[in-house]
């Protein structure tokens, strides 16, 4: 049975020749500019960061921004590798269920060159920024089929002026590497179909750069995945429909359909399978099994047991026939299975990752605030697209004209520049269906936006309106790129914020309450924090940061009990013959309705109550902080004092006055 299929370029999208470049066929003008883009990007990149270690500590404005918790992993990282704790470190990275380990890994590694600081944790969202503007270039330049220079360089100036970019360059967050990566995958793809030399290695780079994106973001390399599977469908949709045919004809499927309906994993894995279905339709209501009750919510064992199982039916296959076969699949699609498709398959073999897979791409993956809005959510999208994602509304509005030009070319695109429009359109419209809307959600393929902007300039300026003026084509070129610059000139040196990204210097940094009370811990056997305030994350960094490990952090985030009279009950019995020595509690002075409702708040106000009815604990140290509208209290158990001096201190003004 033939399974080879042929993947050069067939059809629609034909090259417009064979060379990398259209521009002059000179090698060392061909890296003449990549060259000056990226000497230019460093010095950017440098004036970036130097801002950032200014207003680093206004990056912490919002103790329950996914930051905290990507630094906290990072740290945790880092901290085990450090001390040697090989065990502690393959657990965390077998806990990264919902965000993938790559960028922690990463940033990890950055701290552990370094130290331990967050300050140099966002060193990989910057070295990402970086990357994206050099890629942003290289993509436009080899899907173009002439103009290749002047589509790259537009897009890496919108891409340089975005305020969303540079915020997120000076970030700890998944957005910018993600962004890189996307496009990096893009531009490997451009060279695996247009080359004719070197293709194994080039195809086994593609595997390599799609299993880096996904272990950086999900639903980033979802989009790219999909978008590459609609390019190869457009471009060679005969190729494979008659590879399917053949496999159809050669294959007796009643057959082959019988012996699975026989074997005993499949029949298990199947069983599995239809009782999570059932667990996940029934919900949160447990089961009654003779008296008993019973709760398999939510199912993500069950489904991990049917993933295990379908593994084991796969690899039996593969190791009886599988490897065979694919032997005699194009060099191409051979790299993505053994170099993509393979190791996937083993990392779902990890507790849970089947299920949060599917969870975080589904539509479960939202809160009970966030309904269905489709129409909403192209408006939020737009908005968001002009206000975080470009210098001024006109440039906006300049970069959606020549996209939609660079849409109307797309006949003209050299193999593989349909991905990069494929990724443009479905990206456009899955991510505002999706009802989780967040700006940032559309960075890693806001770069293919600009992409295809630079092909729509490249195509107006060497279309057929100039064929007969060749001669003026390089002024035009020139006077695009001299108009794109003066309309974008102070982007690049200008402070950069979105909603969602970079430090917010308007708002107060709530650093200011880990301050108050982490000195004043010190000396102590065991802490217990109670807030009011949604801290859980940067409490857990900033001990982690400072003391190196947990063992003195009693970490009672969600109560002692169940809410109300039982947490109560159960906190005070716990006073009695706690392990701590000292309570520290973070109160708020000012009612935040919406802000401060989060599980750990509630319970924990429950647990202030309390805290101020005993006598077993008293305060030795106070502070207030009006400007984020909280005290903080340090509570020492009595006999303990004298280990603490009793300074209440109050903030006023920014200024600390002690009494």
């Amino acid at each position: 049975m033939p399974t080879s299929l042929q993947t050069r370029s067939r059809g629609y999208f034909r090259p417009a020749g064979r060379k990398p470049l259209d521009e002059p066929n000179h090698a060392r003008a061909a890296r003449l500019v990549p060259s000056f883009l990226l000497l230019f990007t460093v010095v950017l990149a440098g004036c970036l960061y130097a801002r950032f270690l200014g207003v680093e500590r206004a990056l912490w404005y919002n103790p329950y921004h996914d930051r905290s918790a990507h630094y906290l992993y990072s740290l945790k990282l880092a901290t085990n590798l450090g001390e040697g704790r090989v065990l502690s470190f393959l657990h965390d990275i077998a806990d990264a269920k919902i965000w993938p380990p790559l960028h922690g890994m990463a940033a990890a590694a950055v701290q552990l060159a370094g130290g331990r600081d967050p300050r140099l944790a966002v060193l990989p969202s910057l070295a990402g920024w970086l990357a994206t503007v050099l890629l942003v270039f290289l993509v436009a330049r080899r899907a173009a089929p002439r103009g290749g220079t002047l589509a790259g360089l537009l897009a890496s100036l919108f891409a340089i002026a975005s305020p969303a970019g540079r915020a997120y360059a000076a970030d700890i967050m998944l957005e910018s590497l993600g962004a890189a990566l996307s496009l990096l995958v893009l531009y490997c793809y451009l060279l695996t179909v247009q080359g004719y030399a070197g293709e194994r290695a080039k195809a086994r780079w593609l595997a390599l750069s799609l299993l880096l994106l996904f272990l950086e973001k999900y639903n980033y390399w979802f989009l790219v995945v999909v978008s590459l599977l609609a390019a190869e469908t457009m471009t060679r949709a005969r190729t494979y429909l008659r590879a399917f045919v053949e496999v159809l004809r050669g294959t007796d499927w009643k057959r082959w359909l019988a012996a699975q309906t026989r074997h005993p994993i499949v029949l298990f894995a199947g069983a599995v399978l239809m009782l999570s279905v059932g667990v996940l339709l029934r919900g949160e209501r447990p089961i009654e099994i003779f008296g008993y009750s019973l709760s398999l919510y939510p199912p993500h064992n069950l489904f991990h047991v049917a993933y295990v199982l379908v593994f084991l039916r796969v690899a039996w296959w593969w190791r009886q026939t599988g490897h065979a076969q694919t032997d005699r699949l194009d060099e191409r699609w051979r790299q993505i299975v053994l170099w993509l498709l393979r190791p996937l398959s083993i990392w779902f073999l990890l507790p849970k990752r089947p299920s949060y897979f599917v969870w975080y791409l589904s539509f479960a993956d939202r809160s009970p605030k966030q309904p269905m809005d489709i129409l909403g959510g192209f408006r939020d999208y737009a908005t968001w697209m002009v206000q975080d994602y470009h210098w001024t509304p006109a440039c906006a509005l300049v970069a959606v004209v020549l996209c939609a030009v660079g849409l109307l070319a797309w006949r003209r695109l050299r193999p593989g520049g349909v991905a990069i429009l494929a990724l443009v359109l479905l990206s456009s419209l899955l991510t505002p269906t999706h009802p989780n809307h967040k700006s940032r959600m559309m960075h890693s393929w806001m770069p293919a936006v600009w992409v295809v902007a630079g092909l729509g300039a490249a195509a107006l300026v060497y279309g057929r309106g100039t064929a007969r003026v060749p001669r003026l084509r390089p002024w035009l070129a020139g006077g695009v790129v001299g108009a794109a610059v003066w309309m974008q000139y102070p982007a690049p040196f200008a402070a950069a914020k979105t909603m969602e990204g970079g430090a917010h210097t308007e708002f107060p940094s709530m650093l200011d309450v880990t301050d108050a009370y982490l000195p004043r811990v010190d000396g102590t056997r065991r802490a217990l924090l109670l807030t009011t305030l949604p801290l859980k994350p940067m409490v857990q960094w900033t001990w982690l940061q400072r003391f190196g490990n947990f063992d003195r952090l009693e970490q009672r985030w969600y109560g002692f009990g169940a809410p109300g009279e039982a947490n109560r009950r159960a906190f005070a019995a716990w006073l009695q013959n706690a392990p701590c020595d000292t309570v520290v509690s973070c109160e708020t002075t000012i009612p935040r309705p919406g802000v401060d409702s989060g599980p750990e708040c509630v319970l924990h106000a429950e647990l202030l109550e309390e805290l101020a009815r005993q006598n077993l604990f008293r305060v030795v140290s106070e502070r207030a902080l009006p400007h984020i509208g909280c005290r903080v209290r340090v509570w020492q158990r009595r006999g303990d004092e004298t280990r603490f001096a009793l300074r209440p201190e109050r903030v006023v003004g920014g200024r600390e006055t002690r009494h």
